[in-house]
């Protein structure tokens, strides 16, 4: 990586810093599995290392990063097959959710799924969208629904399943800043989950969202392979 200071200072510098780690991933110029050096990462950037520990937890909690006793933070590590996996066990567990949440949701909360969704597509509406923005929002999105079912340590699993495929979901976020089909299915997709919510049809909502993760658990791992297989290389 080149050495890149960064010049806007109207964010918080930790978000900043992060906004710049999530590009390089995204670039290729950071690899699933790589340990990312604090002091190293403050040099290239031209900060301090208080921001980088800083970026560097946001990560974490992302999921895109995790801490490894005695060796510090690295980028997570998953294989084709984990994916799959993850993918397997979410489809066994948001549908659920996303059922029961449907039978509880209240109007006003209705309101507000709406408008995290109309956020979600200003977002995609521009020319080149952030595949950043793409993945911050779609998680907003989905667990305002899931949290309402009320099902605490049930959210916590599906949490924990989509932490594992931050990084793998920062990489397929790309396909909708380059495919506007895919974009408008996505799109569809939550305006269906809406849909269901406002006439109180949780069997159609577990349905389309099985839907969804049955397509994303085949689609993902194939759009990322090129990706995981270099690192594999390397």
């Amino acid at each position: 990586m080149e050495n890149e200071s960064l010049k806007i200072q109207h964010q918080r510098l930790p978000d900043l810093v992060m906004e710049q780690l999530m590009d390089w991933i995204m670039d290729g110029k950071i690899h699933m599995g790589q340990k990312l050096n604090t002091e190293e990462l403050a040099q290239q950037l031209g900060v301090s290392r208080m921001p980088v520990r800083e970026a560097l937890k946001n990560l974490e909690k992302l999921g895109i990063a995790e801490s490894v006793p005695y060796a510090g933070a690295r980028v997570v590590k998953l294989t084709k097959s984990d994916v799959r996996q993850i993918y397997i066990m979410r489809k066994a567990l948001e549908p659920v959710a996303g059922f029961y949440a449907c039978q509880n949701i209240t109007d006003q909360q209705i309101a507000e799924v709406e408008e995290i969704q109309n956020r979600f597509e200003q977002v995609m509406s521009v020319e080149k969208p952030s595949a950043k923005q793409i993945y911050i929002h779609n998680r907003e999105f989905h667990f305002a629904i899931y949290n309402i079912s009320g099902l605490d340590r049930l959210c916590e699993m599906i949490k924990m399943l989509w932490d594992n495929l931050a990084f793998y979901k920062l990489i397929y976020g790309l396909t909708y800043v380059d495919d506007k089909v895919e974009a408008s299915r996505m799109i569809s997709e939550h305006r269906g989950y809406i849909d269901a919510l406002r006439v109180k049809k949780p069997e159609e909502l577990q349905k389309r969202l099985t839907v969804s993760l049955e397509r994303h658990e085949v689609d993902v791992p194939y759009k990322v392979s090129s990706y995981i297989d270099d690192c594999i290389d390397e």
